[in-house]
């Protein structure tokens, strides 16, 4: 059953209550209405008769009061009426054909007569003395009557208002149940690609609020399932690039080993050969080593309990450090080195943690060496672009980055395509050390010209204040 017709039934049977209650109210009180008057009426004919009675006893004048009660009988709805005295002589006595008034016993009242004849008996006293008694039967037919067609009328009114709520209720139930099956379709498509186009909802409206936070939810759920597929391929490419990656240098460092422990040709090396292949299998290494360690400090920075180990790093000091382990690779690699450093650095220092940070450099540094070519020039320099701001840089002389791919270079899992030669997390972790450092990644390339990549991170000087952390 649908949610709609489930919301007409419901509303439906507490209307139906509703109508019954109220029928049965209004009923019951018109009721007790007639038969309250008819009750009054009686009381009021028996006190009457009572004091006209009691004084023509009390007087000893009884010559005129068989007339004056004989003219009660024209009232309406008696349908008997006797009248004794105190010692059991019938005064005055009328009765309709079929009534037999020493049958009749005084009903306890008016509601639970057993007849259509409301029986009364009252005893005629003056000044404590009991002259007599009254007993008067008025007719209460007329009356049930009547109760039984207000009865009638007011289930037939009754039936009308339930059809009539029911019909509205109906109506109003129609243009929601539009509403709430659109709703329906919208919830049940949650898990689907699209949704379905639901009839114009008011967005004030408790259904058009509604309509919009599923879409939102859908939305989102697409989102997050675009997402999930993206980290899974990317999670997929990892491993590819990262077996086909470490296959390279783990192919050249073993050709290098086994030629140079092999007993048949070593003999046979010059102190070059000899030097060359030492020098494969040094770079190779430091290939193998340079990923495992991007592998192992992306996943470090990402965790949620990393906290960097910051320390006060004299400048000049640490560009010396970073050119003295890099120029060697560079040399190995058939490229030229270049270092420049600026005369006023010897005072300048910064705050960050120095082994992330020489890392950053020296990923700059491998990156330029893939994208150079043969002879070209690699350069590790720093320049102060503003007051309070150090740029370390690295500039190759390769074939550019695309302007609409300087931005993903640094995303992980990310290389200049079919060229690139490591597993794309080197830029990455480059920025997640700048994020960590409250300092910014700048690429400056022109196509056929080179790459520029910076680093540029707060910088302080001897009697200044910390730059900042």
């Amino acid at each position: 059953m649908t949610l709609k017709n489930k919301f007409i039934l419901f509303t439906a049977a507490i209307s139906a209550v509703f109508t019954a209650v109220m029928v049965y109210d209004r009923v019951r009180t018109a009721r007790e209405e007639m038969f309250g008057r008819a009750a009054s009426r009686a009381e009021y004919i028996t006190s009457f008769i009572t004091d006209v009675t009691a004084e023509r006893l009390q007087s000893g004048s009884r010559s005129d009061l068989s007339g004056i009660l004989k003219g009660f009988s024209h009232f309406e709805g008696i349908s008997y009426l006797r009248v004794s005295n105190s010692r059991g002589e019938i005064i005055y006595r009328q009765a309709h054909p079929g009534i037999h008034i020493s049958d009749r016993r005084p009903d306890a009242d008016i509601y639970n007569s057993a007849d259509d004849i409301y029986d009364v008996e009252r005893d005629i006293v003056r000044d404590d003395r009991t002259l007599g008694s009254i007993q008067l039967g008025l007719s209460i037919a007329d009356i049930r009557r009547s109760a039984q067609v207000l009865l009638w009328r007011g289930i037939a009114a009754g039936v009308f208002f339930f059809l009539f709520l029911v019909a509205v209720i109906w109506l109003l139930t129609r243009k929601l149940g539009r509403q709430l099956d659109a709703l329906l379709a919208l919830a049940s498509s949650l898990e689907s690609e699209e949704l379905p186009q639901e009839p114009r909802l008011d967005p004030r409206t408790d259904t058009g609020k509604v309509a919009a936070a599923l879409r939102d939810l859908h939305a989102r759920l697409r989102a997050e399932e675009k997402k999930r597929i993206e980290a899974e391929t990317q999670k997929d490419d990892f491993f590819a690039m990262t077996v086909h990656d470490l296959k390279q240098p783990l192919t050249s460092l073993k050709a290098a080993i086994d030629l140079l422990f092999s007993e048949e040709e070593i003999k046979d090396y010059s102190k070059e050969q000899i030097r060359s292949l030492s020098s494969i299998a040094a770079t190779s290494l430091r290939m193998l080593n340079s990923m495992v360690v991007d592998v192992l400090n992306t996943a470090k920075i990402k965790s949620r309990g990393y906290s960097s180990e910051k320390e006060r790093l004299p400048l000049a000091g640490f560009m010396r450090e970073c050119a003295e382990e890099n120029s060697a690779s560079v040399t190995a690699a058939g490229k030229k080195w270049r270092f420049s450093m600026p005369e006023d650095t010897a005072d300048a220092w910064l705050f960050a943690d120095h082994d992330m940070l020489k890392r950053v450099v020296g990923n700059l540094v491998l990156n330029a060496i893939q994208y150079t070519p043969e002879g070209g020039v690699i350069k590790l320099g720093l320049r102060f672009p503003s007051p309070g701001k150090a740029a370390i840089y690295v500039s190759d002389e390769g074939a550019g980055i695309p302007d609409d791919f300087r931005e993903q270079i640094f995303e992980k899992y990310r290389g200049l395509g079919k060229s690139s030669k490591n597993i794309g997390l080197g830029l990455a972790f480059c920025r997640l050390v700048a994020e960590t450092h409250s300092a910014i990644m700048d690429v400056q390339s022109e196509p056929g010209k080179g790459t520029e990549v910076s680093f540029i991170i707060a910088v302080s000087r001897n009697g200044a204040g910390e730059p900042a952390r």
